[in-house]
């Protein structure tokens, strides 16, 4: 299956490294098509679990989804990470220890540790907060390309043509 322009570019602006691109796509469509077959190729079944539960945390399942971990946002994560380059292999490796043991110190819980991460990420500077910025990113991507983000929230059809444009329908003052 030959790799389109956008998924290419998404790839590509995740960390993918483009001599990975072609590979990195083919495991996505596989993912997509067959998630249960999927096996680990970067993280570690420890590794794997912590980020499986973050990214649940960052897009839990409420009553208008399932969320991260059902959208197995996990696993697209791992292909990201496994088709990225040395560096960011590193990077991957190094902050997610660095998210770990900020856990550990916070009395192994997690959660206090996401707030502690995410209260700055507009302005990441240990690995640990780097680690947060990274997961949001993969994770809000991974969500909104899956099957669950993209056709259940979204609410997508498909591409369709429209006789005509429906604009705005929010009443007058309500926009955000």
């Amino acid at each position: 299956m030959p790799v389109n322009r956008r998924t290419a570019l998404s790839l590509l602006g995740l960390g993918v490294v483009s001599s990975r691109l072609e590979a990195a796509h083919q495991h996505l469509a596989a993912l997509q098509a067959s998630p249960q077959t999927y096996r680990l190729q970067f993280f570690t079944p420890q590794e794997y679990a912590l980020v499986d539960q973050v990214a649940e945390m960052i897009l839990p399942a409420d009553d208008r989804s399932p969320g991260a971990h059902e959208a197995q946002v996990g696993y697209y994560i791992d292909l990201l990470a496994a088709h990225s380059s040395a560096a960011a292999k590193a990077d991957w490796k190094a902050r997610l220890a660095a998210f770990e043991k900020l856990a550990v110190a916070q009395g192994g819980d997690q959660a206090a540790a996401l707030r502690a991460v995410a209260s700055q990420e507009n302005n990441p500077g240990s690995p640990a907060e780097h680690f947060f910025v990274d997961m949001k990113k993969a994770t809000l991507f991974g969500y909104y390309t899956s099957r669950i983000g993209l056709l259940q929230e979204l609410g997508y059809k498909g591409n369709e043509a429209l006789a005509n444009f429906p604009g705005c329908t929010h009443p007058p003052g309500t926009h955000r």
